[in-house]
C-alpha cells in the first residue's frame, strides 16, 4: 500500500509537468501562427497538433528511459541470481564430495551425520553454550588433524584417550607402569591405581578381557631404595591378577645391559597405537608424581620400537604368583634396600 502511494505521488507531478510543457509549446505555436497572419482556425489546430506531438515525445522518451532502467535492473538481478546459484551449487558439490569421502573412509557415516545435526541444532542456544560448542568442535578438529600427522599431545593427565582406547581394543593391551607416573608417596600406595581414573581403567580392562578376550599384560617397575613400597607392590599385583591381568614385576638392576635404555611409561593398544606419559620432576618426597603431558603415537615405526622394547622387558621381568609365598621374592631385587642382602 505504501509503495503504491509513493508511485502515485511521484507520477502525478511528472504528468503535470509534461502537460504544462505541451500546453506551453502549443500556446507559443498559436502566438507564432497569429503573428504570421495565419487564420485562427488553422493556427489553433496547428498549435494543438504541436502540443500533442510534444506530449507524446515526452512520454516516449520517459518510456524508453524506464525500459533501459528495467533492463539494467533485470541484468543486475540475473547476475546476482546466477552468482547465488553457482555458489549454492559449489557448496552442494563440496558437501557431496565430503560425504563421498566419508563413505569411502572407515568412518561411520551415521556418526558424522549425527554430529553435524547436533552442531546445527545448537545454533539457537545462548551465546556461552554456543561458544563452548564452537571451542570443542575446534579442539576436536585439531585432534583429528594431529591423528593424521601421526601423533597427538594432551598437556597434563589424560582421561578420555586412555579409557576410550581400552574400551575399543580388540586384541591386546601391553603396558609398563612406572612409580614416577603411577606411584604415590610410598611406592604405588595412594597413587594412580587408587584414584577414580585408576579404578575406571581397571574396570575397562576387566571388560575387555571378559567380553572381547583381549590379552592385557602389565610390567610394574619396582622402585629402588624404598622398602615400604614392597607391600604396596605386592597388593597392586594381586589386584591386577584379580582382574585377569597378567602382571610381572621388574627391577631396573635386573635389566641386561644389552636391552637397557631409558624406561618410559607407555601402553601399546592392538600394536597400532602407542600411549606415552611424561612425568614431571618430583616436587618432594611427600608429594605424588605429576604428569606433564600425554602423547598418542600412531607412527608404525615408533609403535614397533615400543613393541620390541616391551617384549624384551617382559622376558626379563619376574612373573607374579599370588598363590605362593615366594611371590614376594621378586620384589626384592639384589642390591635393593630391604632385600636382606
Amino acid at each position: 500500500m505504501n509503495n503504491q502511494h509513493r508511485v502515485s505521488s511521484g507520477t502525478t507531478p511528472m504528468v503535470l509537468r509534461k502537460s504544462l510543457v505541451s500546453v506551453s509549446i502549443g500556446g507559443l505555436t498559436w502566438l507564432v501562427a497569429n503573428a504570421t497572419g495565419q487564420q485562427k482556425e488553422w493556427g489553433l489546430l496547428f498549435s494543438a497538433f504541436v502540443g500533442a506531438v510534444v506530449l507524446m515525445v515526452q512520454f516516449l522518451i520517459d518510456f524508453e528511459r524506464r525500459i533501459a532502467t528495467m533492463e539494467s535492473s533485470i541484468n543486475t538481478h540475473h547476475i546476482e541470481i546466477e552468482a547465488l546459484v553457482q555458489r549454492r551449487f559449489a557448496e552442494i558439490s563440496e558437501i557431496a564430495e565430503l560425504f563421498s569421502l566419508v563413505e569411502a573412509s572407515a568412518m561411520r557415516t551415521d556418526v558424522v551425520v549425527q554430529f553435524l545435526r547436533n552442531a546445527v541444532a545448537i545454533s539457537d542456544a545462548p551465546r556461552l553454550r554456543f561458544e563452548l560448542a564452537h571451542a570443542e568442535i575446534g579442539r576436536m578438529s585439531e585432534f583429528l588433524h594431529e591423528l593424521q600427522s601421526g601423533h597427538a599431545t594432551y598437556f597434563g593427565e589424560d582421561r578420555d584417550w586412555l579409557l576410550g582406547l581400552t574400551r575399543e581394543a580388540e586384541h591386546s593391551v601391553d603396558a609398563i607402569s612406572l612409580p614416577s607416573v603411577d606411584g604415590g608417596v610410598h611406592g604405588f600406595a595412594e597413587g594412580f591405581w587408587e584414584s577414580d581414573l585408576g579404578h575406571r581403567y581397571l574396570e575397562c580392562q576387566r571388560e575387555a578381557i571378559d567380553r572381547r578376550d583381549v590379552s592385557v599384560r602389565r610390567i610394574i617397575v619396582l622402585e629402588r631404595g624404598n622398602p615400604r613400597a614392597v607391600e604396596s607392590v605386592f597388593e597392586l599385583c594381586a589386584l591386577h591378577a584379580s582382574y585377569g591381568i597378567e602382571v610381572r614385576t621388574l627391577h631396573t638392576d635386573a635389566i641386561p645391559l644389552g636391552i637397557s635404555r631409558a624406561l618410559l611409561d607407555f601402553i601399546i593398544f592392538d600394536d597400532v597405537v602407542g600411549y606415552e606419559v611424561t612425568p614431571g620432576a618430583h616436587a618432594g618426597a611427600d608429594r605424588p608424581p605429576t604428569i606433564v603431558n600425554t602423547r598418542l603415537v600412531l607412527r608404525s615405526d615408533v609403535v614397533r620400537a615400543h613393541r620390541v622394547h616391551f617384549d624384551e622387558l617382559w622376558g626379563t621381568a619376574d612373573p607374579f604368583d599370588p598363590s605362593t609365598a615366594v611371590a614376594r621374592a621378586p620384589l626384592r631385587a639384589p642390591g635393593w634396600a630391604g632385600s636382606g642382602t
